[in-house]
């Protein structure tokens, strides 16, 4: 992807400063979408969707549901079994789904043999070996496994399988969460998913043909009392000297002549003034909204900047396109200010706008109205021949015919020189309003046509690069593995040294976020913190993930004793998303954001997804369930907690 088409965020540092949305975007979806009457099948697919995404909770229910309504193979129990322990540990489960897991695993034999059932034991047999303390023999049969099914069962019970039976499990875990973790061109799509659906092409209405019926009458009710008062001068010119029969003819060939050319050398000149308007701007900036107009003038001012045809220095273009950017820009402002359009999905066409008017300086029409409506010398001369041998014409006629009655050709010279102006403009303006209005509608189907190839190639390009929901989880997957590898090599611990530990990703201190429909919020950039815990205490690791760039920031290292942690406490509205507050003995409390508020506004009236139903669904893919129940059993029992930690994870 080349810097014309997107650019690297800037890195910050996160841990102090608040968190700052630089875009945020809801894709429309039904990949989410289910009904009280949906179908247990369809229910069960959904489920498995939201697994493989990283919403585990959504999963385990629509999964259940599709169970509860007989929808029951050893491949739905093996997914259900996934759903029950995706970003959970044993400690976490309830006793009611333990009681679940219990019954679920002595009907094992009620399914038919297959390799979903064989997952299944393998599963089953891993979590009873864990308790023993020895799982080499349930270790062995999932190495048997295909990769398929091993590959689900590695991912979703990251935080089960710990200890001795972590340790023989991690080199091939890390060494394929880094071989895969740029996997799918994700270097090149992943900005595509924060990209917003672009807005509808459109262009600037052109104005309608303003003449109206009467315009044509009153022309031609000028024109009769013009051609009238001048017959009747001819008419005694002729009777008074037959000769004049030949200034009658000259007087008529020149006014044609002299009045066609005119219209012309007018038109042109009028058209090529107000074309030439388009080069210097036209008045005042369209206002719009202050934070949008404001957005769109940055735009243009980037991507004109940008679009820097060879050999034109910055400043050259910039005076040759200032003041075609700033009708452009006015006009963008104004087709699309009557509506709820964010700046960033006009994005595309600020950039066409740019590129379409460095193409054509290149190829030499950026200008090529000059060329269009230049007055031609020809018109000019015929103009000017035609109306001085028209007008010494109609001299001549007038002098014989005042010669021959003075009072009534006086009259007819007075009326038929005001009554030939009138003819004169009005004709003019019937014949350039028509022909400009036509101009104008050509004119605008071109550059409509334009934008809606541009539209759709725009559309076409981020729909097809942009990453699914399981790859965009996939791949922060990776990322987190790749920091776990990190920090154990940091603090030089094996797994056996370790009793759980917890992931929590939330957005950094700036960043771009976006989501499909139903789905949960993921973020350009993300606070990952991971808390190791060993017999000595508690390991935090924070760090910020540039996820568009696939880099790990500098690590900010935190140490402390079980008995340090004094509160865990939580804070979720719809104002402030969701807040964990982590206070120690020795040290000032912390605010970890999980979730930043929604701000959808209107939007979220617009389907029938709940304004809470986005944050509930972050939470759930942040890992924040497993991370608050370590953190909460932490600082109610201290070091007595390690105990039964220790148990499980034996």
């Amino acid at each position: 992807m080349s810097d014309d088409e997107r650019e690297a965020p800037k890195v910050e540092n996160v841990a102090h400063g608040p968190v700052g949305i630089q875009a945020e975007v809801v894709h429309d979806s039904t990949v989410y979408v289910t009904y009280s009457d949906t179908a247990p099948d369809q229910k069960y697919r959904v489920g498995v969707r939201f697994l493989d995404d990283g919403v585990p909770a959504s999963a385990r229910l629509l999964i259940g549901e599709a169970i509860a309504h007989g929808y029951e193979t050893a491949e739905v129990r093996f997914h259900w079994l996934l759903a029950m322990f995706s970003k959970r540990s044993l400690r976490d489960l309830t006793a009611q789904e333990q009681d679940q897991l219990e019954l679920a695993s002595r009907n094992l034999d009620r399914y038919g043999d297959d390799l979903w059932k064989q997952a299944l034991a393998a599963v089953f047999s891993l979590l009873e070996d864990l308790r023993d303390g020895d799982c080499s023999v349930a270790l062995k049969q999932l190495r048997e496994l295909p990769n398929r099914q091993r590959d689900k069962i590695l991912r979703h019970l990251d935080l089960v399988i710990t200890g001795a039976g972590k340790e023989s499990l991690w080199t091939e875990t890390r060494d394929m969460a880094e071989r895969l973790r740029c996997s799918g061109d994700r270097l090149e799509r992943v900005w595509a998913y924060f990209e917003p659906s672009p807005a509808g092409a459109r262009a600037r209405p052109p104005v309608e043909d303003r003449t109206a019926p009467g315009d044509h009458l009153r022309s031609w009710a000028w024109t009769v009392l013009t051609v009238t008062a001048l017959g009747y001068l001819g008419w005694v010119a002729v009777r008074h000297a037959p000769l004049m029969v030949v200034a009658c003819a000259v007087a008529a060939v020149g006014a044609y002549v002299g009045i066609s050319n005119w219209m012309e050398w007018r038109y042109r000149s009028e058209r090529l003034a107000a074309k030439e308007r388009d080069f210097i701007g036209r008045g005042s900036e369209q206002s719009g909204d202050a934070g949008f107009a404001r957005k769109v003038s940055s735009d243009f001012a980037h991507y004109f900047a940008k679009y820097l045809p060879d050999g034109v220095s910055r400043e050259q273009w910039r005076a040759i396109t200032a003041g075609i950017s700033k009708t452009l820009r006015d006009e963008v402002v104004e087709i699309y200010r009557e509506e709820r359009v964010s700046a960033e999905k006009v994005k595309w066409l600020v950039r066409h706008l740019a590129s379409d008017v460095r193409t054509r300086y290149v190829k030499g029409t950026l200008f090529e109205h000059r060329a269009t409506y230049r007055v031609r010398a020809a018109t000019k001369a015929w103009c000017t021949t035609g109306f001085l041998l028209g007008g010494a014409a109609v001299a001549w006629l007038g002098f014989t015919a005042v010669t021959a009655e003075p009072w009534f050709a006086a009259l007819a010279i007075l009326i038929a020189a005001p009554a030939g102006r009138m003819a004169a403009v009005s004709w003019y303006w019937t014949f350039s309003e028509t022909r400009r209005a036509v101009e104008d509608g050509e004119e605008h189907e071109r550059r409509l046509g334009a934008r809606r190839a541009a539209y759709d190639a725009w559309k076409y390009k981020v729909e097809s690069t942009r990453p699914s929901e399981s790859e965009m989880e996939s791949w922060l997957t990776y990322d987190r593995t790749v920091l776990l590898e990190k920090a154990l090599r940091h603090y030089g611990l094996a797994w056996r040294d370790i009793i759980t530990h917890a992931f929590l990703s939330s957005p950094a201190r700036s960043y771009k976020r976006a989501r499909v429909r139903y789905g949960p919020w993921r973020y350009s950039k993300y606070d990952v913190r991971l808390f190791l815990i060993t017999h000595d205490g508690v390991r935090e690791v924070a760090t910020e993930l540039d996820f568009e760039h696939a880099e790990l920031g500098g690590q900010e290292r935190t140490n402390f004793r079980f008995d340090a942690v004094s509160s865990v406490h939580v804070v979720q509205s719809s104002v402030l998303g969701c807040k964990l507050e982590l206070t120690l003995f020795n040290g000032p409390s912390r605010n970890i954001k999980v979730v930043d508020a929604d701000l959808r506004g209107e939007e979220a009236a617009e389907d029938d997804e709940t304004a809470e139903k986005p944050a509930e669904t972050s939470i759930d893919s942040a890992g924040f369930a497993h991370t608050l129940h370590i953190l909460e059993g932490i600082a109610a029992e201290g070091k007595n907690w390690i105990r039964t930690a220790d148990s499980d994870a034996r």
